[in-house]
């Protein structure tokens, strides 16, 4: 079979490899399409603090099951499946009490393990996540990013009436968007600083638009929600001029929830967070009940997957995927690579 493996930053080699097998509790799955993460790029530029090379990346994918191994008896030849690609111990502390997403051992397939961009790739049958028949595979491929949304939205606490900001306008960002709408948030102000990111937003449902390239965040947020200001804010960025802004405008007593991958170690105004008693609150990845929520409202038409993808390659042009995903741009959001036809 064809992979595609990131052998040090900053150099896809596509190659033909053995292809392997559905060992006992385990389904192949022959991948579909496999997405260009943020993290993804940080890796291929030596910046992940938690992935080195080589590895075979992809961790946000969709494909059929071509073969179940022993002991798997609930799923069938054809099926439509994605994956929750956490690789966790399940005994650690957090494990124990259902926070196996930070399992203090975890390993992520295509970070740690191999991912992906493989023609393909043998899982656990506890990681397998069922897609409807209807669902295509470029939604199917985004699912992984959807769920990143649903738990980032869930740590910061019921958004039902609340009026929030989303900092950011990437895949990310805007899947939060969607996801606070579904889940009831009264107003929602999304921030960028590209125009026709900030224009997807709002064919996508935000309620206000802040280019913060043209005037301060505090500012827009003072003309749309008054001196209450926001009672949710969810950093969806990464760097260090995004959480020192949302530490700077949150409402005293107010929430941030950071789901931006930093790259860096930065700098913030830890004194602002204590004097005005801020909850600042980390995310990572999900956990089951995220996935099940993410298909539920990808296919309920609540979050909208296609306007989120930009880019498409196949599996041989995987450093070109990269490359586009790194410099990014005003018409970069998700880079897909099809891996296979399925």
């Amino acid at each position: 079979m064809k992979q595609a493996e990131m052998v040090q930053p900053g150099k896809i080699v596509v190659s033909e490899v053995a292809r392997p097998s559905a060992g006992p509790g385990q389904v192949l799955v022959k991948v579909s399409m496999s997405g260009v993460c943020g993290s993804d790029v940080h890796a291929y530029l030596g910046e992940h603090p938690f992935i080195s090379c080589p590895v075979v990346p992809g961790h946000e994918f969709s494909g059929t099951i071509t073969e179940v191994g022993e002991g798997v008896t609930d799923w069938e030849m054809g099926q439509k499946v994605t994956m929750e690609p956490s690789l966790v111990c399940g005994t650690c502390y957090n494990c124990r009490r259902g926070r196996y997403n930070i399992c203090m051992n975890l390993r992520v397939v295509g970070c740690q393990a191999p991912g992906s961009m493989a023609e393909y790739l043998s899982i656990p049958v506890d990681k397998v996540i069922p897609l409807p028949d209807e669902m295509s595979f470029e939604a199917g491929a985004l699912v992984e990013p959807a769920a990143v949304a649903v738990h980032l939205v869930r740590r910061g606490g019921p958004v039902g009436g609340k009026k929030v900001v989303v900092m950011g306008a990437g895949t990310i960002g805007l899947m939060v968007m969607q996801v606070a709408r579904a889940h009831g948030a009264a107003e929602i102000m999304q921030t960028d600083v590209v125009p026709q990111r900030l224009e997807l937003a709002a064919d996508l449902g935000a309620d206000h638009l802040a280019n913060v390239a043209d005037r301060k965040l505090e500012e827009y947020i003072l003309d749309a929600y008054g001196a209450d200001g926001a009672d949710i804010i969810y950093e969806c960025v990464g760097i260090e001029s995004t959480i020192a802004s949302a530490i700077e405008v949150a409402r005293k007593g107010s929430v941030i929830v950071v789901g931006g991958v930093f790259g860096k170690k930065t700098l913030v105004d830890m004194a602002l967070v204590q004097d005005h008693e801020l909850e600042l609150i980390g995310t990572l990845m999900y956990t089951r009940d995220d996935f099940t929520e993410a298909v539920r409202l990808i296919a309920a038409g609540r979050i909208l997957t296609a306007p989120l993808v930009s880019h498409r390659y196949p599996l041989e042009q995987a450093a070109a995927a990269f490359e586009t995903a790194r410099k990014g741009g005003a018409d970069v959001m998700k880079v897909l690579v099809q891996v296979s036809k399925t």
